[in-house]
């Protein structure tokens, strides 16, 4: 079985440090801290990140409002819907942002959402139908697909 979670976690390095090459504000990258996957040190905050394949209720008694927080999650149906059902909850973090990502697509490969701020200029009554629409910017994908293309991609790198 392949390590969903490193290979995530490297990936969303990559592509952060990537985000950064023109403004230069990362300072330094470590993993495992705090409970954390990994965080990111801004010259001004510090970013915690959680892998989190599937959104799941226990991701709300790991984080704090005041910290700037990262979730990294797969972009699919699924992690949509709890997003719409769980949003007074999302709202209720000021510094949240939630990475829907597709390391794969052909398309884009990540999307981004503050809640606290989408939702001060969101129609709340489309929310579902809007959150589907930006999603559609990256390819849904699942774990057993992502494990398998994961798979894979070790095995092309083996040859």
């Amino acid at each position: 079985m392949v390590n969903v979670n490193s290979f995530l976690v490297d990936w969303t390095i990559r592509f952060l440090e990537n985000k950064d090459a023109i403004r230069k504000e990362i300072v330094n990258i470590e993993k495992n801290v705090s409970g954390f996957d990994f965080a990111v040190h801004y010259m001004d905050k510090v970013k915690y990140f959680i892998i989190v394949s599937i959104l799941v209720d226990r991701l709300f008694n790991e984080i704090k409002n005041e910290d700037y927080i990262g979730f990294i999650t797969l972009n699919n149906l699924a992690n949509i819907r709890f997003t719409v059902s769980n949003w007074k909850r999302l709202i209720g973090f000021k510094s949240l942002n939630i990475f829907f990502v597709n390391p794969f697509s052909s398309l884009n490969k990540v999307w981004t959402i503050n809640p606290y701020t989408h939702d001060k200029i969101c129609d709340k009554t489309s929310l579902e139908l809007g959150l589907k629409s930006i999603a559609q910017m990256v390819e849904s994908i699942g774990m057993e697909e992502l494990n398998n293309k994961i798979k894979l991609l070790k095995e092309e790198s083996v040859l």
